[in-house]
């Protein structure tokens, strides 16, 4: 009786070992979105925290939902405020935001809002296939990004 119950067990394992098998890997989600922009005066100086119109603490951002635009704050992420803001080799300070994951077809709409007078639009277009979340192309304010950076004088 031993021998038959060790000889069902081994069977029951090597039937559910197969059974989870599969062809395709189910590796890993690769979400890749963020868009980098460096805001420059017209004299080429930083914008980002130039100035109280201009401090990073009162920079929004807003993704659209259908007919309306809703403020993202998400308090559980590493930048709740859907941004943030870094400095890179040449110490200029550049804008990251992570845009709206509400698509409409393959593509999203998030407003960023610097000031109160200051409001850009940034269209994203992605690829959403199983496991993936990649922008593939961005425009701000209708201006063709070029490897999702875009340099802004205001």
């Amino acid at each position: 009786m031993n021998k038959i119950l060790k000889s069902i067990l081994l069977v029951s394992l090597l039937l559910i070992g197969i059974s989870n098998c599969s062809d395709e890997p189910n590796c890993c989600t690769i979400i890749d979105v963020n868009v980098d922009v460096l805001y420059q005066n017209l004299a080429g100086k930083n914008l980002i925290n130039s100035n109280a119109d201009f401090d990073e603490l009162n920079i929004k951002i807003y993704y659209k939902n259908g007919d309306e635009f809703e403020y993202i704050y998400q308090g559980n992420l590493d930048y709740p405020n859907m941004h943030r803001v870094s400095e890179d080799g040449n110490g200029n300070l550049i804008l990251t935001i992570f845009p709206s994951n509400y698509y409409e077809g393959n593509q999203s709409t998030t407003f960023i809002e610097l000031n109160e007078s200051i409001v850009d639009t940034l269209v994203c277009e992605f690829e959403l296939t199983g496991n993936r979340e990649v922008c593939t192309q961005a425009w701000l304010n209708d201006v063709e990004m070029d490897n999702r950076f875009i340099e802004v004088s205001k």
